[in-house]
């Protein structure tokens, strides 16, 4: 790749890396123990089904109270955490009161998303003949604003649902359907986000309506057995009511269409449209894989433009998205910038709307409580305006239907603009803008 991408390789990197070391936000903390509590629940009790119970003395005060979800999630983790659980438990010293241990913690996530970088290049080579547009893959993807903030400041736990998915994604465009039914189903058994993709591609794949249904059921199959196993657990029902998955079905039908009678979810009304044309897709051999890339991300971009979510949560979106860029190479300026929009809309959204967002209080703030330190909402709040979340919310759908459009396998246009030449210094901008929550909550801290 030219120096230009080398360089904002490089750029992307020591913000990523100082997010990484130096923010320890509370649901990394959360995650941490409630790995860890795993060992504990078997070296107390020798029965798992004690988890939640175990989990729910909230023995070091995490925020969290309960664990929110079920165990399955955890167990890779934990095995990971398994040196640092031993060092906690034999010399009594708490894992979220030393940054050194979240640190090796959060390192997992790193693992995984090596692992997801992986597979998007195994991917890629089915369906890039290019080196280059493969190695834009990964670029793209390393250097996204929702990596530097889901694991960089977060450390949340998604990339654990994202790299199972993938593996299904590269069985499913290999012909490896039943390979395909088993890793989406041990996403979905993680957390569910990625049913509807499960749901768009089996419409696309299969037309007879009973292997439909089937593979949905087989889809669910890990995610309700896990279920089966803690029926009647202690707290356990208590533990998922009190999780982030409470209420989000609710958060599926919240924003309406004010027609019929009772109104018409916008999202149910997006899903259904991606699933009618999946289902009339006629798939042919030599555009097979594209729509298979195409019909993943598709149900994820309606989720994000019509529901409400935490704003780490478009970490999903990658590598898909980016896949499904270099399908188009002809495009890549327009959808470069297309991807800028969405990504810096969304950021403008969630810092006028969002308290935790980048919070300065969780730059090493182990020992203090994160409460008592100004975050950069507190600091720009003062200056909204009703029309400051309009207009980024207004762009980010504009650009996500453009993406949608564009990048259909049927699509062709030879427009000037739309084909026009690539500006390298786009891809500088792109690390450097991303970066600015990132400064703007250090100078606060420092």
């Amino acid at each position: 790749m030219s120096k230009v991408y080398r360089l904002s390789l490089i750029v992307s990197a020591l913000f990523f890396a100082a997010a990484f070391a130096l923010f320890y936000y509370t649901d990394l903390q959360s995650l941490t123990v409630w790995t860890t509590n795993i060992w504990d629940t078997l070296a107390s009790t020798g029965n798992l089904r004690e988890y939640y119970a175990f989990s729910a003395q909230n023995l070091y005060g995490l925020d969290h109270v309960m664990v929110g979800s079920d165990i399955l999630i955890y167990i890779p983790w934990a095995i990971w955490n398994l040196p640092i659980w031993f060092i906690q438990k034999q010399f009594h010293m708490p894992i979220i009161e030393h940054a050194g241990m979240l640190f090796y913690s959060k390192c997992f996530l790193l693992l995984v998303f090596a692992i997801i970088l992986y597979l998007a290049n195994q991917i890629s080579k089915m369906l890039i003949p290019a080196v280059t547009d493969r190695k834009k893959v990964l670029f793209l993807s390393s250097t996204s604003f929702f990596v530097l903030t889901a694991i960089a400041y977060i450390g949340q736990n998604d990339v654990l649902v994202i790299a199972p998915f993938l593996a299904g994604v590269l069985a499913l465009m290999k012909g490896r359907k039943i390979h395909f039914l088993f890793w989406a189903a041990l996403s979905i058994a993680f957390k569910p986000f990625l049913a509807f993709s499960l749901i768009a591609l089996l419409l696309l794949y299969e037309k007879n309506l009973l292997k439909i249904i089937i593979g949905t059921a087989g889809g669910f199959s890990i995610f309700f057995a896990q279920k089966l196993l803690f029926i009647g657990a202690p707290a356990y029902t208590e533990s998922l009511e009190y999780g982030p998955m409470q209420g989000a079905v609710t958060l599926l039908f919240q924003y309406v269409l004010g027609i019929p009678r009772y109104g018409a979810s916008f999202f149910m009304l997006g899903l259904g449209a991606v699933y009618i044309l999946a289902y009339f897709t006629v798939l042919k051999e030599e555009k097979k894989n594209q729509y298979t890339i195409y019909f993943s991300a598709a149900p994820l971009i309606m989720l994000f433009i019509f529901t409400q979510y935490e704003f780490y949560r478009p970490i999903y979106l990658v590598p898909l998205l980016y896949i499904l860029f270099m399908l188009k190479p002809a495009y890549y300026r327009t959808n470069l910038i297309l991807d800028m929009v969405s990504t810096v809309s969304l950021m403008i959204y969630y810092a006028f709307s969002e308290f935790l967002f980048y919070h300065p209080g969780y730059i090493l703030g182990l020992d203090i409580n994160y409460r008592t330190i100004p975050s950069l909402y507190d600091h720009i709040i003062h200056y909204a305006e009703s029309y400051y979340y309009y207009i980024p919310g207004s762009l980010f759908v504009l650009a996500m239907i453009m993406i949608l459009v564009i990048n259909h396998p049927s699509f062709e246009s030879q427009n000037e603009v739309l084909i026009r030449k690539e500006e390298p210094w786009l891809v500088v901008f792109r690390s450097l803008i991303y970066a600015v929550p990132l400064l703007m909550s250090l100078k606060i801290r420092f």
